[in-house]
C-alpha cells in the first residue's frame, strides 16, 4: 500500500517559485508602528512599482528629488482614482473628510492639485509622467522625458511650498 505523505511542520509560503518571483528582491525593514513601543523587523519588495526600479537600479536613471517628486505624483494619482463615498447626500463634501483645500474631500482635493501639477507641464512630460508613475507603465524610449517632467513637478511642488 503506497503511503501518503504528510508534514508534520507547516512551512512557510515562499509565494511562486518562478523566475519573476526570484528577481523580486525582498528587504526587512525596522519600522515604529506607535510611539513608545518596540521596533518591529517588517519584509517588503524593494521594487513596488516602476519608479522604485528606476530609483533602486545599479545605474539609477533618476536622483532623489525626482524619486519622491514621482512618489507624491503617484500618491495623489492613487487618491484621486478612489471613489468617494457617499450615503444618501446630493451634497459634493461627505462626512468630515476634508483635504487641505478646505471644503473638498480628499478625492477632489487630490484631483484639483493632480490638475494644477499637469497644467506645469508640457503634453509629452505629461503622457511620460501619468503613464509611469500613474499607470506604472514601462519607460521605454522616454527616460529623458520622464526625467524633464519629475524635475518640473519637484520645482513646482518647492514653488507651492514657500
Amino acid at each position: 500500500m503506497p503511503r501518503l505523505y504528510t508534514a508534520t511542520t507547516a512551512r512557510p509560503d515562499m509565494g511562486a517559485p518562478g523566475p519573476a518571483a526570484r528577481a523580486r528582491e525582498v528587504v526587512s525593514d525596522m519600522v515604529v508602528t506607535t510611539p513608545r513601543t518596540p521596533a518591529q523587523a517588517v519584509r517588503r519588495v524593494r521594487c513596488e512599482c516602476m519608479l522604485d526600479r528606476l530609483f533602486y537600479r545599479a545605474n539609477s536613471a533618476i536622483d532623489p528629488a525626482q524619486y519622491r517628486a514621482g512618489l507624491r505624483f503617484r500618491g495623489l494619482w492613487t487618491r484621486a482614482a478612489r471613489q468617494t463615498p457617499l450615503t444618501q447626500s446630493y451634497r459634493p463634501t461627505t462626512g468630515d473628510a476634508r483635504g487641505p483645500a478646505g471644503g473638498h474631500d480628499p478625492v477632489t482635493w487630490a484631483v484639483l492639485e493632480l490638475n494644477e501639477a499637469l497644467s506645469c507641464l508640457s503634453a509629452a512630460q505629461s503622457r511620460a509622467v501619468i503613464a509611469t508613475c500613474g499607470m506604472d507603465e514601462p519607460t521605454g524610449l522616454r527616460t529623458r522625458t520622464l526625467r524633464a517632467g519629475l524635475d518640473a513637478l519637484d520645482i513646482f511642488w518647492r514653488r507651492a511650498r514657500s
